[in-house]
């Protein structure tokens, strides 16, 4: 019953470390999915690892960066930057606020590029190509921005608006471009005639050094997942009311007490104890004896089966001995003297039926016999 708790309770760990194990995959590995579309680590259709091999190979590679983007602003820098975020879904080009680090990153003279982001749905076609000083650049999105197609900041577009565009500057040095198809570089158009070359361009205008935004994705530094870890939680407990806060530690203290108890545990079926069969007959046949007060049968029955047994350790096969060959052979296997023989040869008899008390002391004079080493 203990080893069955026991091992219940290891079972119970095991369960809770298997438990919290899932669930630190689950907080530190990358995310997949949708969240990937757009990285340049993925190598489905919508990643964008074959531009990252691209731009390369044209000897202008492309850093990525895996922390928060306001500390990229941060880094030293002689040049003005430019920052890649591919399928962002953060803003909305019509909304009016966005992220606070982007006025310091364009007030710097950087160049961000935000590839993806939604605007209205015209008429336009799904497909399209787009012509371009690299070649046809293959569209598919019907999302266009309101923009002259002879307009300065319609960077790629037709009649139905602007596909690639640059927002007002502000009277900000940087620039802020706006690519409304997720797919522009994607490893999909690999062997579209302008599309790598088109957003190559766009990127290498600032001059400086490229990042493209992988945190956005989910691939992050290890130190900044342990330390976004810590704040998320106690981010978490600040905010948790302190009546909620006891409910839950006192849930936790309950399951650590429930796991610790080793009275608790699958019910264990008590087994019937096994009946020897031979011990019971035994039993059963002296209990008739006794009553029936048959103890002279007892001893003449007891004394010829272990008169047979000695015959046989002392050499005889036959099937009976004479007592005086029984005891010479006896006197001259053990080195005792043969009168030692005679509570076997002269079992106690009477007329009346033997008492109790000598009929166990014959039996324990029978049992040294027995237990006399024989050479």
């Amino acid at each position: 019953m203990t080893r069955t708790l026991l091992a219940n309770r290891y079972v119970r760990l095991a369960l809770v470390a298997l438990v919290l194990l899932c669930g630190l995959l689950v907080l530190l590995a990358p995310a997949t999915g949708l969240k990937t579309s757009g990285s340049t680590y993925s190598r489905a259709p919508e990643g964008y690892l074959a531009w990252f091999d691209y731009m390369a190979s044209q000897g202008t590679p492309v850093q990525r960066w895996r922390r928060p983007i306001p500390e990229l602003l941060e880094q030293p820098t002689t040049a003005p930057q430019t920052l890649l975020r591919v399928y962002p879904g953060l803003t909305n080009v019509y909304q009016t606020g966005y992220d606070a680090w982007i006025d310091d990153w364009l007030s710097a003279g950087n160049t961000l590029i935000d590839v993806g982001l939604e605007a209205a749905i015209t008429e336009a076609p799904f497909t399209t190509q787009q012509p371009s000083p690299f070649g046809a650049v293959t569209i598919k999105t019907r999302r266009r921005t309101d923009l002259p197609i002879n307009s300065d900041r319609n960077l790629l577009g037709d009649s139905y608006g602007a596909i690639v565009w640059q927002r007002p500057a502000n009277d900000q040095p940087g620039k802020s471009l706006v690519v409304h198809t997720p797919h522009l570089a994607a490893n999909a158009y690999l062997d579209a005639p302008g599309n790598y070359a088109f957003l190559a361009d766009l990127a290498t205008q600032g001059g400086g050094n490229i990042w493209v935004d992988e945190y956005l994705h989910g691939f992050k530094d290890a130190d900044v997942v342990v330390a976004e870890t810590v704040n998320n939680w106690g981010a978490y407990l600040a905010r948790t009311p302190v009546k909620i806060a006891a409910i839950q530690i006192a849930i936790l203290l309950g399951i650590f007490l429930l796991a610790q108890n080793r009275r608790l545990g699958n019910l264990a079926t008590v087994k019937a104890a096994e009946v020897d069969n031979s011990q019971a007959y035994i039993e059963a046949l002296a209990a008739v004896l006794r009553k029936a007060e048959s103890t002279s049968f007892l001893i003449d029955m007891i004394a010829k089966a272990e008169r047979s047994t000695l015959q046989k350790s002392l050499g005889f096969n036959e099937a009976t001995t004479s007592e005086a060959a029984l005891k010479a052979a006896w006197t001259e296997q053990t080195g005792q003297s043969g009168q030692g023989l005679n509570p076997l040869t002269q079992p106690p008899k009477a007329a009346r039926p033997t008492s109790e008390a000598t009929l166990k002391a014959w039996l324990a004079q029978l049992q040294r016999i027995r237990q006399t080493p024989i050479r």
